[in-house]
């Protein structure tokens, strides 16, 4: 006989712990790599393209992550994948000595475990918490997400800016914190109780295209765009404006961000995701207008306003766009919706490089910055409108096929 739904709930807060070591192991590195481009002689192009590597580790992992969790279990991808994160790690210590290629390969290692254990863990611990209190455990997997977000990068900032060994020291705290994820989640047991035959099934569920199109994949693209072009683009300017300690502004940026993200996850329950993306897109339109006065010579007191509205932005927006997946699709389909919003959402993570490489040397004047904030108007556009009334029009569906009285049986056919 399978634990009961109370027995299931108490395991939530193993399963957030293991969410927050993967999340501060994988943010980590963000000033150190900055710290690398300097050490490197590399540029703009070459700081974006870390990022964008990490985004195509996760591709394979989003895209068969979630459909194998839907098939074989929750627990069976999130405890093994996370070991991967030890191994990235450690490739990432090698980078002093291998350089460039092995910033790349980590990051990518990196990129493969986000993928399958931030999708997978999200639904597991919306399952662990039942139909009853499933939003909020969605929003308890982002807020525990967004503060390793926010914590792994700033405690990396300072030892990598003012401590000893800055290519070492930054990755002690997160090896220890990976090792705590993988015995966490190690202790969570199952949810997906009936095994689901047949082949995997990954991408939008029928009937959902409609939803993803005006919703999900506007609102996806809001969540780490914005965040990673605070991280790479805005600091890089900033240095060249004249500003000296780059390289704790990075993680101070990234404590910003990430922690008003972790902030905001309650306040897009209370607005509900017909208000809250578009109220995402908007303020990550004004993060790029106060990210643009921040690259500017002596401005650089701006990334503080400018990190709060592009952090609220990511909060609003992942939280919101969980939310919707979860009513657009029925339980043994939503581990690969959310698959596939995820692999909206990390496209992000490309999207300054793609900047980089479309401005040129109009980059350093700022404004292609005003231009992506033009980007965040449109989607405003495109949520307050068809992505509004498409929302407000869909019916929750289960969040388990089967539930028998005390105890939850997820179904998988």
């Amino acid at each position: 006989m399978g634990p009961t739904q109370v027995e299931l709930t108490r395991f939530q807060p193993r399963l957030m712990i293991a969410l927050f070591g993967i999340a501060a192991s994988t943010q980590s590195p963000s000033p150190v790599l900055l710290f690398y481009t300097d050490r490197l002689g590399l540029g703009a192009i070459e700081l974006t393209v870390f990022f964008a590597v990490y985004a195509l580790g996760l591709v394979p992992s989003l895209l068969l992550g979630g459909p194998y969790s839907d098939r074989f279990g929750r627990r069976t991808v999130v405890v093994p994948v996370s070991l991967l994160s030890v191994v990235a790690l450690l490739v990432l210590l090698l980078a002093d000595t291998a350089g460039q290629p092995a910033l790349l390969i980590g990051r990518f290692l990196q990129g493969v475990t986000s993928g399958a254990v931030f999708t997978v863990g999200t639904v597991w611990m919306r399952e662990l918490a039942g139909r009853e209190r499933a939003a909020s455990a969605a929003m308890r997997a982002s807020a525990a997400m967004a503060v390793g977000f926010a914590v792994g990068p700033f405690v990396a900032g300072v030892l990598v800016q003012w401590a000893p060994w800055p290519t070492v020291l930054p990755f002690a705290l997160p090896l220890l914190l990976v090792l705590l994820a993988f015995a966490m989640a190690r202790t969570v047991p199952e949810t997906m109780t009936v095994r689901r035959p047949g082949r995997l099934q990954i991408g939008v569920p029928p009937g959902a295209g409609r939803g993803f199109l005006l919703y999900l994949l506007p609102i996806g693209l809001l969540v780490y765009t914005f965040a990673v072009l605070s991280l790479t683009v805005f600091p890089l300017l900033v240095a060249r404006a004249g500003f000296g300690a780059t390289l704790f502004l990075a993680g101070f940026m990234a404590l910003i961000v990430q922690g008003s993200a972790a902030i905001s996850t309650p306040w897009a329950k209370r607005l509900r995701p017909g208000r809250s993306g578009p109220v995402a897109a908007l303020l990550a339109a004004a993060g790029c207008g106060f990210g643009y006065l921040a690259v500017q010579p002596g401005g650089w007191a701006w990334t503080v306003p400018a990190s709060l509205a592009i952090g609220i932005s990511e909060g609003l927006a992942i939280t919101s766009g969980i939310t919707v997946a979860d009513r657009l699709a029925p339980p043994h389909r939503r581990g690969g919706l959310v698959s596939v919003f995820y692999l909206v959402v990390y496209f992000g993570f490309m999207v300054p490089t793609i900047l980089v490489l479309l401005s040129g040397d109009s980059l350093f004047s700022g404004e292609p910055i005003l231009v992506l904030g033009g980007c965040a108007l449109v989607v405003t556009g495109i949520l307050a409108g068809p992505g509004r009334r498409l929302v407000n029009q869909i019916a929750p569906v289960p969040l388990v096929a089967n539930a028998g009285e005390g105890r939850r049986t997820t179904s998988t056919s």
